[in-house]
This record gives C-alpha cells, structure tokens and sequence, in this order.
C-alpha cells in the first residue's frame, strides 16, 4: 500500500506517526519545528487514514509492512521514529521487528502494554456515537462540530475529530478514516506485545514522553516498558495529558529535540 504523505525539511529523516482517528495535518505544527532544526520529516497518513488508501484490516503487522515499503520507497535506510498512541505502538512494533532500520525510537503517551485489560471504554463508545451521525443529514461542518460537542463534551476533541470530515463529488460530507474497519479492529488496535516477545528486547535507544495528567502512561506498565525497551527513558510533560503535543507544543518540542540527542538522559 502507497500511503499518503507531507515531507518537510532537509536533513536527517524523522518519521512521525499518527494515533487512531489522526492524520499527518495534525503534526504539522510539530513538523515544521523539528523540520526548521534540521531534520527530513515525513508526515505518513497511516492506512484507514487521511489521504491513504483504505483497506480490509488494520492489524499492526500489516501497518509495519505499510512503513518498511514507505522507507524502501523513498530510499530511508535508518530514521528516528516518533509514534503518538495507536502510531506509538506501531513504532515500538516496526522497532522489535526491524530494528536495524531506526536510528532512535520516541513513544508519546502510550505503553507496550494490553490497554483491553483495563477496562476502557472509551473508544468504543466514541465509536458508536460517530456511527450514530448520519453526516449525510448535514450541509455545514459547523453544525457537525456543534453535534460532537454536544454528544461528546469535549471540544477539542470535536475539533480533531472535525478535521476528518471531508466532501465527495456529490458535495456530501464523509468520514476520511474507515470507520467500520476500525471499529471492527478496535480491539486489536488496543492489544499488548505478548506475541512479540520473542524479539525482545529492542536494541533501539528509545524514550518514552508522557502527559503527566494522562492514564495512557500509569506506573502498572512500567514492567512491559523495561521487558521490550531496556535501553529506554521517560520523560513527563506537567500540565498534559495524552494529547501532550497539543496541549503543550514548546515544552514538547524541546523535549522531543534533547531525547533525540540523549535518549539515556532520565527525566
């Protein structure tokens, strides 16, 4: 699969990736920042994403087989690669399988770690609500918004989820991500690493940057962290919480830039 992407910048290549129900627009702030210090970044819309292509599965190995092709494409040996959530645990995945092609390693906000167990509901419940709006029914992404705000109580959340909306020859609005497909794979999407034990542990130097106001990072996975990622590093951001590069996008930056310096630095 071809995936869509933004590529930014001169220098080093630095590969972000998206979580669930993102898309590269939503790093392009960061992009730029890491691109105007001296990096290549590249802004792939992972599969079911974005611009890229939709497909009938979205386990994680068919998403590592996405990036491998993505880097032969463009003739990336070795890169620094950055994963928010869904994307963070797509780049612990592609780091135990190849190691060889990662120069450092960056998680945000998320863990190795069986997130099912936990008894999260949220994401299936934010789910269902967006297959109970009918985008059809709409003619101005306003009201849409104002549909999610409502249902949802967040408006950040209905901004980003907003910002997947799109229209079709027929002028009518659509979901750029694949919805069913998703939903379908949710609880893949949310598995641990059992399966990848075998490659542990990761030679990749690795930090892991948290929001200290989120639960996607709690002490209880600090176990897997050390099982897969020995030579790893966590680092929190006060005042965050899982959307840590939003929320707090200078303090972020500056963290992000010292952990591809020094990913042994503790903090």
């Amino acid at each position: 699969m071809q995936l869509f992407s933004r590529i930014l910048g001169n220098g080093e290549p630095l590969i972000i990736l998206h979580g669930l129900f993102g898309m590269s627009d939503n790093w392009l702030t960061i992009g730029k920042a890491l691109a105007d210090r001296g990096f290549t970044v590249h802004l792939p819309d992972l599969r079911n994403h974005g611009r890229s292509p939709h497909s009938n599965t979205h386990r994680y190995t068919d998403m590592s087989d996405d990036l491998l092709n993505y880097l032969d494409e463009h003739e990336i040996d070795r890169c620094h690669l950055i994963g928010h959530s869904m994307g963070g645990k797509l780049a612990m995945i592609f780091s135990l399988l190849y190691p060889e092609r990662v120069t450092k390693l960056v998680v945000v906000d998320i863990a190795p770690s069986d997130y099912q167990l936990s008894g999260d509901t949220f994401h299936h419940d934010l789910i269902n609500t967006l297959q109970d709006i009918d985008l059809r029914g709409y003619s101005e992404r306003a009201t849409i918004r104002q549909e999610l705000e409502q249902r949802l109580g967040d408006q950040r959340l209905a901004a980003f989820l907003t910002k997947n909306i799109a229209r079709d020859d027929q002028n009518v609005f659509f979901w750029k991500f694949n919805l069913p497909v998703l939903q379908k794979y949710l609880n893949h999407i949310q598995i641990g690493f059992k399966e990848l034990e075998a490659y542990a542990p990761c030679p990749v130097s690795t930090v892991f940057i948290k929001g200290n106001d989120s639960d996607y990072y709690l002490p209880q996975h600090e176990q897997d962290r050390t099982f897969f990622f020995p030579n790893s590093a966590v680092r929190g951001i006060d005042n965050a919480g899982h959307w840590v590069h939003s929320e707090q996008p200078e303090i972020f930056i500056d963290t992000l830039l010292e952990s591809l310096r020094d990913t042994k630095k503790s903090g």
